[in-house]
């Protein structure tokens, strides 16, 4: 796979082109088909997968499971002791108010705290003090490797951390510098160190319960520790509170002395202002001007509302709808002057349609209607005066009631000037008033709890000795190393496949690369390492499944064309080693039970091959000879052992072969042997490196890509498609070699396996029977 190569050889090619070389082809790449697709997978190519790589899968299984066997067998049996604790969140105080040190915990903050001092080392060093744990095997190394000679695997590896972690260890550290002191400080931090990670510490979650456990190999001392941990973390808690409330009572009984005399201080300096000021109190019921303040602002406040009011009323009456005023409405002399003005009106108006207007009593009538008119239009000036009069009086009012409020509020300012020192004194003894009586009552409360042991955490459950082992837990751990070594070989493998870009399946040559499969060759264990029986399978032995299948790919091939069947076939791989020889020898063979004669060229001017089958000689003349002048045809056709099939070897090796093939002569050689020959198969070098592929491929009816599963790379076949279309040649097909190598669990594969497991004999028996 290494397509550098190819790009300098096809560089060469068209180089060479310039010295009269004109049937080099192109580089410049047109698709001619439908477009590559990527395949559609199916549970069945997982399947695959698997099976193709089942010895990762079982090898990877084997070891996971065997380690997890090995270690789970060779492990000490640990017994786990558990216990409960009840954490609640309630704590008193050390002052009413909320200090800065003692500030009131959340509920999970509490719990998380009590955990914290579960894992300190204060508990740990009480618990190995209480229980006497550096003398105890379990935690101390050193006598359980005096006391156990033959430990166990487990032992051993524990032995081999601690010696490792020894010799890491600065110089100044060593035993042999400690003191007798050091030695124990140095043994003490090591079991401190093991128990805080063996006593396991779980809140559980939404309650005030703390669950602790540790595992030993002693169900007694696990039993002991957690509950000698709960007793002895019940105990510290308590000697602390003890501590704390005698420590805060001779804190409160100095802060009490220093409270007291600083009130005693403030009252006497607030005392000496106030006779000096002649301020009495700032309290608005006992200060003359700032209770006189408050009782003009509310009265001014009620007649700015009154004189909006009026107001309001007073631009209602000078405006032109004046005549739906309240007052004038409701005026009692009002509507009596309009009822009699509406009874002169009718009386008028009945006396109209007999009399004129000229007529005495008409004139009467109309006399009295005119002066009460008059006289309601004078009623109604009257009360828009009176409207008036009223909102000039409460406008009065109110500008005298803000010049009073703005005097007084004057007054009120000058009082305030005076009165700062005041307040601040009075403040200040307020202040000192409330400590000093805060302080009293807590001292009082600590006085009297100080002999209690009051504490919020509780032992709910205590370990029993626990009566079989909690790890290791056997059925579990191999159950996971199964599973786990599982897993690791399936991501294996498929890591593995994809890694592997080769072709795995000949459904992959159709959906995505569109190069349809003419046949599959089975793979044949009897000619491994025996290339020349492989190649003449066809002669040697035609009811072997090998000739059986190359016939059914030859038929596939006369059939791709039918009105006009290939004559001259190019047979070539990717890589070397598919086993092109092979094929192109007993395709030829193959072709001569029909009758037809057959010539076979060796066109691999590098590393030729067909000379081993046929026993030529390589250096004797050949197709080199003809491409350099050096021969004729006539001279290079040999005969071969075989009636009707004819070989050219490859001649002696050129140093530019790819030249001498794209030479005119070589197109004029296939025209003229294509004449006299049914069948002219040419056997070529791989495609991956060498550019003879891309020059014979318009010189030949088609080609035959010869691949393995598992060894021919998907780029290389995608190149290979591409390159060919680009100089317009004809790929026939794919033939897939050795099939049946790799076992999976695809259609091909299967069918491949066994289709051809058994031969001609089935004919055999039946005719014997």
């Amino acid at each position: 796979m290494n397509q550098p190569q190819l790009n300098d050889l096809e560089r060469q090619i068209i180089v060479g082109s310039t010295r009269g070389n004109q049937n080099l082809p192109s580089l410049d790449y047109q698709e001619t088909v439908a477009p590559m697709q990527d395949e559609e997978i199916h549970l069945r190519d997982y399947l695959d997968v698997i099976i193709r790589r089942k010895w990762v899968i079982l090898l990877c299984l084997l070891f996971i499971f065997s380690a997890t066997t090995l270690v789970t067998l060779t492990s000490t049996p640990l017994f786990q002791g558990k216990g409960t604790l009840k954490a609640s969140a309630s704590q008193g105080q050390l002052t009413s108010f909320e200090d800065i040190q003692t500030n009131v915990l959340k509920s999970m903050e509490f719990q998380q705290t009590q955990v914290n001092l579960l894992e300190s080392e204060q508990l740990s060093i009480r618990l190995i003090d209480k229980l006497n744990l550096l003398t105890n095997p379990f935690f101390n190394e050193e006598i359980k490797s005096e006391q156990d000679e033959g430990a166990s695997f487990a032992s051993l590896v524990q032995l081999t951390l601690s010696s490792i972690r020894n010799l890491i260890r600065f110089s100044s550290e060593t035993d042999e510098n400690l003191t007798p002191e050091g030695k124990k400080r140095l043994l003490t931090d090591d079991v401190v160190k093991k128990l805080q990670d063996g006593l396991k510490i779980s809140p559980v979650r939404n309650s005030e319960l703390i669950q602790l456990s540790i595992e030993s190999p002693d169900p007694q001392l696990s039993a002991d520790i957690v509950n000698t941990a709960m007793e002895e973390f019940v105990q510290m808690l308590m000697d602390t509170n003890m501590q704390s409330s005698e420590n805060a009572a001779q804190f409160l009984e100095k802060q009490i002395q220093a409270a007291q005399i600083k009130l005693e201080q403030s009252e006497k300096e607030l005392n000496n202002f106030s006779r000096q000021a002649g301020l009495v109190s700032m309290d608005p019921k006992l200060n003359l001007i700032m209770r006189q303040l408050e009782e003009l602002n509310d009265a001014l406040a009620k007649s700015r509302a009154e004189r909006i009011s009026k107001e309001s009323l007073y631009q209602q009456a000078i405006s032109k709808d004046n005549q739906n005023l309240p007052q004038i409405l409701q005026d009692d002399l009002i509507k009596n002057l309009k009822a009699e003005h509406s009874l002169l009106a009718g009386e008028y108006q009945d006396l109209s349609t007999t009399f004129k207007p000229a007529y005495p009593k008409m004139q009467q009538l109309k006399a009295k209607i005119d002066d009460i008119t008059q006289r309601i239009r004078e009623e109604k000036h009257f009360i828009i005066e009176s409207i008036k009069n009223d909102y000039e009086a409460a406008r009065k009012k109110q500008e005298y009631l803000e010049e009073k409020a703005e005097e007084q509020k004057q007054k009120a300012i000058e009082l305030n000037d005076r009165a700062t020192q005041y307040k601040i004194l009075l403040r200040e003894t307020e202040t000192n008033k409330g400590i000093y009586e805060s302080l009293l009552q807590r001292a009082k409360e600590i006085e009297a709890t100080l002999g209690a042991a009051v504490t919020n955490i509780n032992i709910v459950d205590r370990s029993r000795v626990p009566l079989y082992p909690s790890s290791p837990k056997v059925a579990r751990n191999l159950l996971l190393g199964l599973l786990l070594g599982l897993f690791c070989g399936v991501g294996l493998a498929f890591l593995l496949e994809y890694l592997d870009d080769t072709i795995k399946n000949p459904e992959e040559l159709i959906e995505r690369f569109h190069i349809p499969v003419l046949g599959l060759i089975p793979f044949d264990k009897e000619c491994v390492n025996k290339r020349k029986d492989m190649a003449l399978k066809s002669y040697t032995d035609p009811r072997s499944p090998v000739a059986e299948s190359i016939r059914t790919a030859i038929t596939s091939i006369d059939l791709s064309a039918a009105e006009h069947p290939p004559k001259t076939i190019l047979v070539t791989s990717i890589l070397p080693g598919a086993g092109k020889s092979s094929l192109s020898t007993n395709t030829a063979l193959s072709y001569l039970s029909s009758g037809d004669n057959c010539l076979i060229i060796d066109v691999d001017l590098r590393k030729p091959s067909l000379h081993r089958v046929f026993d030529a000689e390589r250096k004797g003349e050949g197709l080199s000879s003809v491409l350099s002048g050096i021969s004729t045809l006539k001279e290079v056709i040999q005969k071969t052992d075989y009636k009707g099939l004819d070989y050219i070897s490859s001649g002696p090796l050129p140093p530019n072969p790819a030249e001498l093939i794209a030479s005119n002569r070589m197109r004029e050689l296939l025209k003229t042997v294509s004449e006299h020959y049914s069948h002219v198969i040419i056997d070529a070098p791989p495609f991956q490196g060498f550019a003879e592929i891309l020059v014979l491929a318009n010189m030949v009816d088609g080609l035959i890509l010869v691949t393995v599963e598992g060894d021919t790379p998907r780029d290389g076949v995608k190149h290979f498609r591409r390159s060919v279309l680009n100089v317009n040649g004809k790929i026939l097909g794919t033939i897939v070699n050795k099939t049946g190598k790799q076992k999976g669990y695809g259609a091909y594969s299967k069918y491949s396996y066994y289709a051809y497991q058994y031969d001609y004999n089935y004919g055999e028996a039946r005719n014997d029977g």
